[in-house]
């Protein structure tokens, strides 16, 4: 999918993106927001972790991994009805992550789960719920350069009637011209 991906441009790729789609928002940011003075309603992302694909890699020479991310949507006890706004908030961000590439080389975001999030003792004096979502990115270099000429029609042969002199032998491979 990419060619050294830059997790940076990634998370502010997603981050700039949440912050344009929900203008309401006073804090979307990741790891160095300050939770104890956190200024609501508020976002947090988070890379929860990257785990080796099952797919392969592909060819490329690159390490394709499926990452997990966790956007937590914050809100003070003091909000009017801060049970039902978490939550609407929450599904509304749920919907944009879905299938999001956030204008990245990445696979469409997959959301997993939508839910209550209590796991952190920093968030006591908040209503907090989680969207998190998982999405197929390819890290390291890939071996194609992109350099060279690109085949028009892929031949295959059977031995032993394979090599040179045997070229009449060969057949086009379906789906294989460009």
């Amino acid at each position: 999918m990419a060619n050294n991906l830059d997790l940076d441009a990634l998370h502010e790729a997603i981050l700039d993106k949440i912050r344009d789609q929900f203008p309401v928002l006073l804090t979307v940011e990741d790891y160095e927001a300050d939770r104890k003075k956190l200024n609501v309603p508020a976002v947090l992302l988070e890379l929860v972790d990257m785990e080796a694909s099952p797919d392969g890699d592909g060819g490329s020479g690159q390490l394709p991994v499926v990452s997990k991310w966790a956007a937590r949507v914050v809100f003070g006890f003091e909000q009017v009805n801060v049970k039902r706004e978490v939550r609407k908030l929450a599904g509304a961000l749920g919907v944009f992550v879905h299938q999001n590439r956030w204008g990245q080389p990445v696979s469409p975001a997959s959301v997993t789960i939508i839910g209550p999030d209590a796991f952190d003792p920093d968030f006591d004096r908040f209503e907090v719920w989680a969207v998190e979502w998982d999405q197929k990115l390819d890290l390291g270099e890939n071996v194609w350069t992109g350099e060279g000429v690109t085949p028009g029609v892929v031949k295959i042969g059977f031995a032993p009637k394979i090599g040179p002199g045997n070229e009449a032998d060969y057949s086009d491979l379906p789906g294989g011209a460009a």
